[in-house]
């Protein structure tokens, strides 16, 4: 009280920005007022904090899933140079499974389907490809399996767009390419495949796909190690992997509707069938769009009733404070002024909430990101620090936004109130 007193004693000085030194006091008092209102009401600040800091970690988690999400689908439909994959007739294998994870599938089909393949109408390119695996506690990754794709270098126009341009070279069958999940410090140095020795070429850009985390390697090479590998052998005893191949990457040329090149492969007869990356990315994302509405009508529904309850936080403060702000207005303080000593405190505590809100979702962001890709075969590779900072910035301005409207109304009545009329009812109350 004392400080509102001192407003009217502070002498007018000229400043060079036109700002007197009454007008910088009255700013100074003002934010000390805030600062120490908030502070000798300690459990309500408290409480008020933590309603805006759960709505906030919210809205930062949707935000950041739904971002990733949406991102990392949007590179996949970019980036996935394949328009379709013809895989073995019988394969159990689903489009989600090769194309977003890089869980092993063992499927294999005569390497003749590729000669087959070559009389379809509408392919602009097409490769083989050979898939094996990991063992556990056989690569870097101790305790997972891992896919390997033998390619084939003459033909492949897969990895080529995930590389730099100074290292699109062929590699050699004593190197290997990594995807964009591996830790960067592979590139360039020796790297154990199923007991074998190979030197890490490159590391390709992320794809938001199951290439990420997957071993590219000379097709030849891949199956001479399904022939070398203790493990790996006794499943093919009876055959020979020289001869067949798990799928073939398919371009088609411009103007082919994919929806007819499958039906063409289904009518032609060949020991394979046609999986359509387009159709897969899209199923996935109407997946996704459904999973966040829900998520988005939850949140929504909490910041409601989080903006109900500040609401009646900051009225029920209005009316306890109302003897208060009666004696700052009979003292001189002006209607602006007190309206914003109540907007300033409800600003001040949201903003507190949304910064701990926020850090407290980025905090939380990877792992609930790791069961949604785990739901959706989903490999997310666009979570960075920009994107963690620009929804982090977004929750904290959400909050500002949150304290700004549930204390508007109360701080307009409390700034309207008669001096007197607001000292007697305060007394009262």
């Amino acid at each position: 009280m004392n400080g509102f007193a001192e407003v009217g004693r502070i002498p007018c000085v000229a400043v060079k920005n036109g700002e007197s030194a009454e007008r910088k006091g009255e700013k100074t008092i003002m934010r000390m007022l805030i600062w120490k209102n908030i502070a000798r009401r300690r459990n309500q600040s408290v409480l008020t904090i933590t309603i805006t800091l759960l709505t906030v970690m919210a809205f930062v988690m949707v935000l950041g899933i739904f971002q990733t999400m949406q991102q990392g689908l949007t590179l996949s439909r970019q980036r996935l140079g394949a328009d379709a994959i013809l895989i073995p007739k019988y394969a159990a294998a689903s489009g989600n499974d090769l194309l977003f994870t890089a869980i092993p599938e063992n499927i294999y089909m005569p390497e003749s389907v590729l000669e087959d393949a070559g009389r379809l109408e509408g392919i602009a390119k097409m490769s083989p490809q050979f898939y094996a695996q990991t063992l556990a506690l056989s690569c870097c990754e101790p305790g997972e399996e891992a896919r390997i794709i033998g390619f084939d270098p003459q033909t492949d126009f897969i990895l080529t767009p995930y590389l730099d341009e100074a290292k699109r070279e062929p590699i050699s069958d004593e190197q290997v390419l990594l995807g964009g999940n591996f830790d960067e410090s592979y590139d360039g140095v020796n790297f154990m495949v199923l007991g074998r020795m190979f030197k890490v070429h490159s590391l390709l850009y992320p794809t938001g796909t199951g290439m990420d985390s997957t071993i590219f390697m000379n097709m030849d090479v891949v199956r001479q190690l399904c022939l070398e590998s203790e493990v790996l052998s006794q499943d093919w005893v009876e055959k020979d992997p020289f001869g067949l191949i798990s799928v073939i990457m398919v371009k088609l040329e411009p103007g082919v509707n994919p929806e007819d090149f499958q039906k063409q492969v289904e009518a032609s007869g060949i020991d394979a069938k046609c999986i359509l990356t387009g159709s897969t990315i899209a199923s996935l994302q109407s997946q996704l769009e459904v999973t966040m509405q829900v998520l988005f009508a939850l949140w929504l529904a909490s910041m409601i009733i989080a903006a109900l309850s500040l609401a009646g936080r900051f009225s029920a403060l209005a009316r306890e404070r109302k003897k208060e702000i009666g004696l700052l207005r009979a003292i001189g303080v002006k209607k602006h002024q007190v309206f914003g000593l109540i907007i300033g405190e409800a600003c001040l505590m949201a903003a507190m909430g949304g910064i701990a809100g926020s850090a407290a979702a980025l905090i939380c962001m990877n792992p609930a990101i790791e069961v949604l890709t785990d739901a959706f075969f989903l490999s997310a590779t666009v979570w960075n620090w920009k994107l963690a900072l620009g929804c982090g910035g977004a929750g904290v301005i959400l909050a500002c936004l949150l304290g700004f409207a549930s204390a508007f109304l109360p701080a307009m009545r409390s700034a309207s109130l008669d001096p007197q009329t607001a000292i007697t009812q305060g007394e009262m109350n």
